[in-house]
């Protein structure tokens, strides 16, 4: 179910009591005077954050023990990425990433001749076979890619198996190696770590490491 924008405020609250990994306890009444609203109203929206698993909520006879659950705090961390980049009065901005060690499976896929042909289009010379794979903020992630132009590469089947087609965004690495995010149709990666592919091996061309940070602009 999506967030219902109206018992956000709820939510808020909730975090302002409890921060972000406690808890704190409080009667309904209290919760509605709280926020100007019936103590009806504080109750049953209450319930609906609960059943949604926005919250977890435990009702006592001294009232209702309540905390954020992972869901709610990475709905507040949307937010708050949303809020940081309409204050920062920028309508494009970078990405950070932390290197991670990939499933060492980027190197097979990106060599196949049926990518690497679109691939050599894209850029205009052959991509190295590999991936250079980076932690993100997925929230900043979805805004990110709402600003770049997406290209499409088509799937294909050899005579064995088919292999699913995927979206590149092209990007610049630390403001100068050219590269392109790839997000496979079927990917086994969370959705906070993206694969970067360039006609360069990347560790190698920016020194990179485990855990370096990364700019993609």
């Amino acid at each position: 179910m999506d967030f219902p924008e109206k018992d956000f405020p709820l939510l808020l609250f909730i975090a302002g009591k409890a921060g972000l990994n406690n808890s704190f306890t409080a009667s309904t009444s209290e919760i509605a005077s709280e926020l100007n609203i019936s103590q009806q109203s504080a109750s049953r929206k209450l319930s609906l954050l609960a059943k949604n698993g926005f919250i977890q909520r435990k009702v006592l006879a001294s009232g209702n023990i309540i905390s954020l659950t992972e869901k709610g705090i990475k709905l507040l961390e949307k937010r708050k990425s949303e809020l940081e980049r309409i204050f920062s009065g920028k309508k494009d901005f970078a990405l950070k990433g932390k290197v991670q060690s990939g499933l060492k499976e980027g190197k097979y896929y990106i060599g196949l001749s049926g990518y690497q042909t679109q691939f050599r289009k894209f850029f205009g010379k052959k991509v190295f076979a590999g991936t250079l794979n980076l932690k993100v903020n997925e929230f900043e992630l979805k805004d990110f890619l709402q600003q770049k132009k997406k290209f499409f590469i088509q799937g294909f089947s050899d005579n064995k198996r088919s292999f699913g087609p995927a979206f590149l965004f092209k990007v610049k690495l630390n403001n100068s190696v050219d590269a392109a995010i790839i997000i496979p149709e079927r990917t086994n990666h969370p959705e906070d770590i993206i694969e970067i592919i360039s006609p360069f091996f990347l560790r190698k061309k920016l020194k990179l490491k485990d855990n370096d940070e990364v700019k993609v602009s």
